[in-house]
């Protein structure tokens, strides 16, 4: 069974954009699928092989993919892949990147793991009897089974693995930071920022030499580092300002967040429905539109005090 990729765009838009095809008996994927959310593929035996241009948003479920012979070189899962029992497997492609957990229990035919294997949470490899050692690169964040593997000397084989610790950075390949893995594609400095490009689309980092900001953008992030220093200081730092008092957007945005407590995901619901931003604003031009929106009596009550 197949299905073109119209029909899939269509299913996917009915679960919010996930993609769950479990026993649907599917045998291929069409090319330049993009699914923003999860993908399932438990059980469908007849997959023999994913496009080299499948892009998945979360997790990737491929248990009991048994037809399932090789994954695509540049496969890149922002969640955790899960491989159990597909036996077919005999090896990773040597680029595969995992942000999360990688599942291979019961994959009887992986000989080898790629040299530069990085999980950020757990890696289980138990029943993979034709593995026989681990890659001297192989980094694990926490837990690693390999119980009835084909290694001899598991506690050797144990010291090779590194963990990661936050702050973590190898050139090339990933940066640890505030608990969260992000594989970075390239680093730069800019102005007084460092920024970690991710090999993930939207996964990004900001550093400002104290605090990390994980980022859709630069933008975002820098945003995120000033709301982290401004909040430090608490709603007290803008007690000088009257409603006659100039700031800039980013500023207008950073003082109502944190005087009113809102959430950063519902402020940036509210200002997708404002067309025409300029770039600095009175006080009391920001408690006109608010009017209405979370927190705005909060906010105007703060300035009338």
């Amino acid at each position: 069974m197949t299905y073109t990729l119209e029909e899939l765009q269509e299913m996917m838009k009915k679960n919010g954009g996930s993609l769950d095809l479990r026993g649907t008996g599917i045998t291929a994927l069409p090319d330049n699928l993009t699914v923003g959310g999860y993908l399932n593929l438990e059980g469908c035996t007849g997959l023999t092989s994913l496009p080299d241009s499948l892009v998945v948003g979360s997790w990737l479920d491929l248990r009991g993919c048994t037809g399932l012979t090789s994954l695509p070189e540049n496969l890149t899962v922002p969640g955790g892949l899960d491989l159990r029992g597909c036996t077919g497997l005999t090896s990773l492609p040597e680029n595969l990147t995992v942000s999360d957990w990688l599942d291979l229990e019961g994959c009887t035919g992986l000989t080898s793991l790629p040299e530069n294997l990085t999980v950020s949470d757990w890696l289980d490899l138990e029943g993979c009897t034709g593995l026989t050692s681990l890659p001297d690169s192989l980094v694990v964040g926490s837990t690693l089974e390999f119980e009835g593997t084909g290694i001899k000397n598991e506690s050797a084989e144990r010291k090779k693995v590194k963990r990661l610790t936050d702050g973590d950075y190898v050139p090339g390949r990933y940066l640890y930071a505030d608990g969260i893995l992000t594989h970075v594609k390239r680093k730069r400095k800019i102005g007084a920022y460092t920024y970690y490009q991710g090999k993930i689309k939207g996964n990004n980092v900001v550093f400002d030499g104290e605090n990390y900001a994980h980022c859709k953008s630069l933008k975002d992030g820098v945003c995120d580092l000033e709301f982290k220093k401004a909040k430090e200081r608490g709603a007290q730092q803008y007690k000088a300002l009257t409603l006659e008092s100039v700031v800039s957007k980013d500023e207008a945005i950073t003082m109502y967040r944190i005087i009113t407590g809102a959430c950063r995901a519902g402020t940036d619901n509210f200002l997708s429905g404002i067309k025409d931003f300029k770039e600095e604003y009175t006080v009391r031009e920001i408690v006109e539109i608010t009017r209405g929106a979370y927190g705005s009596s909060v906010f105007e009550e703060f300035f009338r005090r």
